[in-house]
């Protein structure tokens, strides 16, 4: 075998390597430590045209979280959003501080977050930005009885955001731990397990699109559209790292 052959490979082991690499990826019988949890996963990724590599650990003990936390997290959201898209005249900042404050809000914040509320309530670099938190959002309100979060990358529009806010969170007068007595409904530790896996693998298949990789549905950009399943993939992650801040939540692929 000639040196370069040996550094790079010939052209016939490319192509044989590629090829019972297509093969390992389609059979995830050969892969004797895959759950059925994983494999129902994967199932679902392939039918919506996603197509994760197979190999992924499987981790379904993670630790979910108080669900106090998940609540703080949620309305943490709120308050942020609050203050960027609706304007003074309708909603005075020391309302949606006061909500803050009192509910501790702040301890589930980011520190870039946190400066959010320093910032003018028109902002326009801020609230072009703000849409990513929807996205956040949209897993942690599924966690109180809202409808599963899409799998498709469309992001939300400012109505189902609005649903959100109305229904499914505190009262800015209110007291979260009052709300969430109140409003006991969660998703099982379980399901959330189940979710969460699903977006992990939609995410891999988004980052070997970023990639060059050819693992994503027809007509989804790995970038805009893909940043929808890495925002709702941090949330559900999120939920299941108990004890991990927001910003240092482990979104690996």
């Amino acid at each position: 075998m000639s040196f370069f052959k040996k550094i790079f490979g010939s052209k016939e082991n490319k192509e044989e390597q590629a090829e019972n690499k297509e093969q390992h990826i389609a059979s995830d019988d050969e892969i004797s430590w895959m759950t059925d949890s994983r494999r129902e996963t994967l199932s679902i990724c392939r039918q919506a045209g996603f197509r994760p590599a197979n190999w992924l650990p499987a981790q379904f003990d993670k630790q979910l979280r108080p669900a106090i936390e998940i609540a703080s997290r949620l309305n943490a959201i709120k308050a942020l959003v609050l203050w960027l898209m609706v304007p003074e005249e309708h909603l005075s900042s020391e309302e949606i501080l006061t909500f803050v404050e009192a509910n501790r809000l702040q301890d589930l914040m980011s520190d870039e977050e946190k400066a959010i509320l320093s910032l003018s309530r028109d902002d326009e670099e801020a609230r072009n930005t703000i849409g990513w938190k929807f996205e956040n959002a949209w897993p942690l309100a599924w966690y109180f009885g809202y409808e599963e979060p899409d799998i498709h990358g469309e992001m939300m529009t400012a109505e189902r955001m609005q649903d959100i806010i109305a229904n499914y969170t505190c009262p800015l007068e209110g007291s979260v731990k009052e709300w969430l007595s109140q409003n006991p409904t969660t998703i099982v530790a379980e399901d959330v397990s189940k979710k969460e896996d699903l977006f992990y693998c939609l995410h891999n298949a988004v980052r070997s699109a970023q990639l060059g990789s050819d693992t994503v549905p027809n007509g989804f950009h790995p970038i805009a559209n893909g940043g929808v399943i890495h925002e709702r993939r941090h949330a559900l992650t999120w939920m299941l790292s108990d004890g991990t801040p927001w910003e240092e939540t482990d979104l690996s692929t």
